[in-house]
């Protein structure tokens, strides 16, 4: 039986290990690829091409950390622009009393309500109070954009006002039992924006003026809170397509706790140089690898927010709006997992997160719908007119409105009009069913100034149309805005 199985066994050719090829593993040859040739012998790779790998490594996780740090460096230089203006600290205020218009470089802003402005600093003031009047409409966002609560109409004092304290990322000390709506940040930093909707701006910034910021150590003596009037005042909020960006998120990196984002976003950072408690000081190489990261980065956060192919964004099948919160989630994780395209492509063109944006509150916060595009397919070309229409009854409980911002900054387009909007505010002119024609373009067609907003024949452009208090027709899609749509100049 022994002899039989051994000549079974002999029977059987069985190839070498080194005969077989079907792993296709890299031997001695040359490697091609989209970004380079790179060369192995035996299996290894030449001195030549362990430099050049290296270097595409890091490269990429350049951009990686690029995309997945937008919004953390549009909050750094937010809050830097503040105080560069002058509301360097808490109790100082940045208000836009007689509206925000183009002379403030803010990303995708409405021309529309009174926005209050600040950062809280809980590293340096602890736990902290923010006192709200009645009527307001806002959020709190750490400083990678993640929500942390509403105000106002959509948050906990359901518009009826109140105080809502923020406790610091450390913080272990005892919290008030009752008086307060209680918050932990993950980060030191807090922006905060204020919105007061009323038709008549003076009503909407004497309310604005009543928010109240200080320490909770400091609530029996508090000192004033102040505000600072920005209207009409040029103000720079935007980050830059360079190598400030890692730049800037590297001093964030070092303010906030390193636990204020994941292992794996530190160790993209880590790879490219950035870590907490360490200079950042890429040598000449490093740097011109950092430079060129960072305006790839930048190109395809512009081709995630402009050029995007994900099917979730359209709002309407057969025409080119999109969703702001492309999955109706203000986590990005509709598919269940984080969306790093979505997230980073909302934060290259908007500022500030909260569900009350993506979520389906009927009558209740606000909905944000965009594009980039002419009913045809076409990017919006300055050069060009165009008319949307805009059916009867927009379905609002407050207000809608159309602003049209710059497709270079994403911020309102300075166009020469104080305003670049047209709205239910501004009482443009209807057709007589009731709709709304609204025209784009270098010159206003003849008698339709008050329906228009110029465009600049040198640059992109895109509206963004705002509902405020949207009703159930605009989340049941019974009510629909056309395409725009190209017309003769």
């Amino acid at each position: 039986m022994t002899a039989m199985v051994m000549t079974c066994s002999l029977g059987y050719a069985q190839p070498s290990a080194l005969a077989r090829d079907d792993h296709h593993w890299i031997g001695t040859e040359n490697i091609k690829s989209r970004v380079g040739t790179f060369a192995f012998n035996g299996g290894y790779p030449t001195p030549a091409s362990v430099d050049k790998l290296h270097d595409q490594l890091i490269f990429n996780r350049a951009i990686e950390a690029y995309l997945q740090n937008i919004a953390a460096v549009s909050m750094f230089k937010f809050r830097k622009g503040l105080g560069d203006f002058g509301a360097k600290v808490p109790n100082q205020i940045a208000i836009w009393q007689e509206l925000l218009d183009a002379n403030t470089l803010l990303l995708t802003p409405n021309g529309d309500t009174v926005y209050t402005i600040t950062f809280l600093d809980l590293k340096r003031d602890g736990p902290t109070v923010v006192e709200l009047p009645p009527k307001m409409l806002g959020l709190f966002d750490d400083m990678w954009m993640r929500y942390i609560a509403d105000g106002g109409i959509a948050g906990p004092d359901k518009g009826q006002g109140g105080k809502l304290l923020f406790l610091p990322p450390d913080y272990k000390g005892e919290v008030p039992q009752s008086g307060y709506f209680v918050s932990k940040s993950r980060t030191y930093g807090v922006w905060m924006l204020m919105r007061a909707v009323d038709p008549d701006p003076r009503a909407a910034a004497e309310r604005s003026r009543q928010i109240k910021v200080y320490p909770l150590a400091q609530a029996a003596n508090a000192k004033p809170t102040t505000f600072l009037d920005a209207s009409g005042k040029y103000l720079d909020t935007i980050h830059a397509d360079d190598f400030t960006f890692f730049e800037e998120l590297n001093e964030l990196v070092q303010q906030e706790p390193a636990e204020a984002i994941g292992s794996l976003e530190r160790f993209y950072l880590a790879s490219i140089g950035i870590v907490k408690g360490q200079p950042f000081a890429p040598d000449k190489a490093r740097k011109a690898l950092l430079v060129e990261a960072a305006r790839m980065g930048a190109a395809m956060a512009r081709m995630n927010a402009y050029g995007g192919k994900d099917p979730d964004a359209i709002v309407y099948p057969g025409k080119h709006w999109q969703w702001a919160f492309v999955g109706g989630s203000y986590l990005f994780d509709s598919q269940g997992y984080d969306n790093m395209d979505r997230r980073g492509a909302f934060a290259y063109a908007a500022t500030g997160n909260t569900p009350a944006m993506a979520s389906k509150v009927v009558g209740a916060g606000s909905q944000y719908i965009w594009s980039a595009r002419d009913g045809r397919g076409n990017f919006l070309d300055g050069k060009k007119h165009y008319k949307l229409r805009i059916p009867a009854n927009p379905p609002v409980k407050d207000f809608w409105s159309v602003t049209v911002y710059d497709a270079k900054s994403r911020s309102m387009l300075q166009n020469g009009q104080k305003f670049p909007t047209v709205s239910q505010y501004t009482s443009p002119d209807k057709n007589p069913d009731g709709s709304i024609d609204i025209y784009f373009g270098p010159k206003a067609p003849a008698g339709k100034e008050k329906n228009w907003i110029r465009t600049l024949p040198d640059r992109g452009w895109f509206p963004i149309l705002r509902f405020y208090g949207p009703l159930q027709p605009f989340f049941d899609k019974t009510w629909q805005p056309d395409d725009i749509t190209e017309v003769g100049g």
